[in-house]
This record gives C-alpha cells, structure tokens and sequence, in this order.
C-alpha cells in the first residue's frame, strides 16, 4: 500500500466492499481493509460489514449521518466533510463504499472535487456488474442509471425510454409507490419490472412484477434495485418520434401529399389549427384541445423538417431559439433578478428585450397577418407600455362618440366620401371600439366571436320556427322577421 508522505496531503483511500461479501473484493482491497488503519464504513447496513466484524477488522460505520440530514445531498456532504476532518487528523485513512467508489457513489465524488485531499480509488464489483450477470444483459445496448430519490419527486425529464433503466437504492414500499406513479407517466401500466435484491449474494432475488403492482408487495430493503427494458418504438409518444414520423412523411419514400408541401402551402393549416385549438379552450372541452393541440405540434414538425431538408434550420434550432429566449427573459426565475408581480415580470420582459436589439419600433414584431381586432390590441397594448394611452376606458368613450359622429356625417354625405376614406372612418371608429374593450380588460376577438355565435344561434331557431311552420325565411317581410327574432331570444 503507497504510504503518505510528511507535508503532503492527507490521504483518502476509498475502497469499493463490492455488492455482497468479501468474497467478491479484490485481494488489494482485503489488504487495505487489514492494515490497521482508521476505518470507516459509510454504512453497516452490508454484508461485508458483518464479516470484517468477524474477522476482527475495527471499524466507523457512518449511519448517524442518515438521521440527521434533511436530504441525501446534505447527508453525503457532512460525510465527506467528517472524512475529510478525519484524514487531516490521521494523515491517511481508509473509506469503504458499497459496490465501486467511482459508481453511483456521491459521497466519494465530493471527496474527489476538493483540492485539499488526495484521494485514490480502489474498484470493486459494482451492484451493476452483479446485476448485468443476474439479467444476463449487455450494457452495450444502452443503459440509464438514475438514484430512486431523483426519480420519486415526479420529474419525468431524464427518463428516456429508449434506453433499458435501473433504479438504485429502492428500500420501501413507499418509495415504491412514489417511482411507480412517476414511471406510469412514461410506461405503461402493464410494463414488467424486475426487482432486484442482494444481487451477488446467496440471498439474491429477481422479481419480476407489472409496473402497476409494483408496491403491492414487500420487495424491497436497502440492496434493492429496479431494471426496465427498454419501451418498444410503438409505445412512445414523445417530440422525437413525432419528429422521425413527420421526417419519413417528407422522405422520398413518404407520402405524396406531404411531399409537395411547402412553407406556403402549409401557413393556413397552422392558422387554421391555432383556431380550432382556441375554438376548444372556449367550450372549456379540455378532451378535443389535447388532439388540436397535437395538430398544431404537427404543423410545427412539418415547418421544421421541410427547413431541415432545405438544409435552412432543425427542429434543434427552434428548440434551441424558444429556450434560450424563455430562460434568458426569465431572469426571476433562472437569475437573481427580483419580479413579485406580473407587472414588474413585463417591464423586465421589454427591457430584455430592449437590450437584444433587433427591432427599430416598440410595434415591430407585432404580425400584420393577425386578425384584425387582436392586431389592433397587440398595437394599443405595447403603446400603453410607454404610457401612451387613455387613463381610464370612460376617457376612451367620448372618443367613440366623435368617431361615430363621424360616421354618421359620412353617411348623411355620403358622396362627398370616397369608398377608401368611408373605409377609414370605419376603422377608426373599430379601433376605438377595441381600446374600450382593453381597458375593460375584455378580448375584443372573444367578445365578438361570442356575439357572432349569439346571432348563428338565434338566427338558427328563426329558420326551425319556419321550417315547423311550412314557410321560408326569405318569403317573410321584415316585420315578421323581427317577430321570430324577439322569439328567438327566448
């Protein structure tokens, strides 16, 4: 074994204990656990640790440690901080991992991250190794590892079901329960999950049960991990393979159809998408918006692949694009910038955007090919950030009054307008229209869907009277018509 030298710095030797006894270890290792020098265990709950009792081996087990960390994180950093304190006292000591220290081993991670020791490693089996030859599978293939504890607070990001998955340090039925509700977001119900405990060992034990019922039995305890296989290609509904769909579509073996479009051809089907997904969030029928809502997705593949075959841009680029941007404007959230309300949240918002430059107007960016009343909107509601606007909407109102004045003299006059300037005053008198609607905090685009499917309705009820009755509308003079449309009201 290499010996410390005076002055130098303290020593940290971590030394893997393998998944099981100490059978498994390496003879180098076996030597370093004799030597006499201070010992430490990062934990007693082993089955190597029983033997070195045995065999008379003195040793700290740090289990205290769990109980008195408000997280893995914290508990891991007062270990390595005690092992530390503890090298500079005895200038060399040892310290004994379960399985491989350079394995999904933090404690010695954060050791090696610090310039005031000098730590040497010592590989042992890793619970990988004993798990690979248990499942009879080559890691080749693919592999994800992740800790349970990453995976039980619910975020899906990191799992890619492509690739097989092992799970470590499962050692409840509850947090059985926690991984089985957040892998239920990825996999389906009836996905076989082997369970995989003391592997190495005379006891070890592989399980095989459905993701469902996964935390229906007692399985589980410290030396206890997950495996996954891989989910088929079928049985994934992510971006990427929307992606390789929409890029098989526009392949030169794909579909006739999607081949011929173009960005051109293709524009109104994004609008039109954009639509129906309002049209849904306006019934409140969240069911129909998921599917419109995979229809603008979609449009969106089509756009990027289309660019990617033109050799413009990716999908990447977008991607790349809207994120920089969301975290770049969010400085609140992703920065140590301070915004307690939507307001301060906006102000922040044009500032940045101020700094990115590119727009030589507070109204560039705002697209003319918008329907014509959120165009109006959009304009009026970046004017007001600059404080050009109305203070109040009653303010707003005489100005409708003048505009509609207007109007009126245009039409008592009406040969002394042309058809353009007509169409001006008109305009002006809408514009107004919508300023009043933004200061009443009313969508003016919502208001007038909602009157216009108010009149499709009650004009519908006018022609089913008539069509009881055995008459047409267009047979009715205009007083009738207001009779069955005051009837249509009710």
């Amino acid at each position: 074994m290499e010996k410390g030298t005076h002055g130098s710095k303290p020593v940290i030797h971590a030394v893997g204990l393998g998944p099981a006894g100490l059978d498994l270890l390496t003879v180098q290792a076996m030597r370093l656990l004799e030597s006499g020098r201070p010992l430490f265990l990062r934990t007693s709950r082993h089955p190597a640790a029983d033997e070195l009792a045995t065999r008379g081996v003195a040793f700290e087990a740090l289990d205290r440690f769990y109980e008195e960390g408000e997280s893995c994180r914290s508990v891991y950093e007062k270990m390595a901080g005690f092992l530390a304190g503890k090298a500079r006292e005895a200038r060399e000591i040892i310290y004994a991992v379960p399985g491989n220290p350079l394995v999904a081993e933090e404690t010695v991670s954060l050791l090696l991250s610090r310039d005031d020791l000098e730590v040497r490693t010592y590989p042992a089996l890793s619970f990988l190794d004993a798990l690979f030859t248990a499942l009879g599978r080559d890691p080749v293939e693919g592999l994800q590892v992740l800790d349970s504890s990453e995976v039980a607070r619910g975020n899906t990001s990191r799992l890619e079901p492509r690739l097989a998955l092992v799970i470590m340090q499962v050692d409840s039925r509850l947090l059985a329960s926690d991984l089985k509700l957040t892998l239920l977001e990825v996999y389906p119900p009836g996905h076989q999950v082997r369970v995989c405990s003391r592997l190495g060992s005379p006891e070890q034990s592989v399980v095989e049960v459905e993701l469902a019922e996964l935390d229906h039995r007692d399985l589980f305890d410290h030396l206890t991990a997950l495996y996954l296989e891989p989910l088929r290609e079928e049985e994934i509904y992510d971006f990427k393979r929307l992606m390789d769909i929409t890029g098989r579509l526009l392949g030169p073996d794909g579909c006739p159809w999607d081949r011929r479009q173009t960005h051109d051809s293709l524009a109104r089907h994004l609008v039109e998408e954009s639509f129906e997904a309002v049209e849904s969030i306006r019934r409140g029928d969240l069911e129909h918006l998921a599917e419109e809502l995979g229809d603008i997705l979609l449009q969106v593949a089509l756009h990027s692949q289309l660019a990617r075959n033109e050799g413009a841009f990716g999908v990447e680029d977008a991607l790349r694009s809207i994120e920089e941007k969301l975290i770049r404007r969010h400085p609140h959230v992703f920065g140590d910038t301070s915004a307690d309300t939507p307001e301060e949240v906006i102000a922040n918002w044009e500032r940045i955007k101020t700094e990115e430059g590119g727009h030589a107007s507070l109204l560039d960016g705002v697209a003319e090919d918008l329907p014509a009343l959120l165009f109006a909107y959009k304009l009026q509601t970046r004017a007001a950030r600059v404080g050009f606007d109305w203070g109040a909407a009653e303010e707003v109102l005489p100005k409708l009054e003048e505009e509609l004045e207007e109007i009126k003299a245009a039409v008592g006059g009406r040969g002394k307008l042309s058809e353009g300037e007509l169409e001006m005053e008109l305009g002006d008198l809408l514009f107004s229209v919508v300023n009043v609607c933004r200061h009443l905090r009313v969508d003016p685009e919502v208001a007038l869907h909602r009157s216009a499917r108010k009149f499709r309705r009650r004009f519908r009820a006018m022609e089913e009277m008539c069509g009881r009755e055995g008459i047409r509308l267009e047979e009715l003079g205009l007083e009738e018509l207001d009779r069955l449309w005051e009837l249509s009201k009710e």
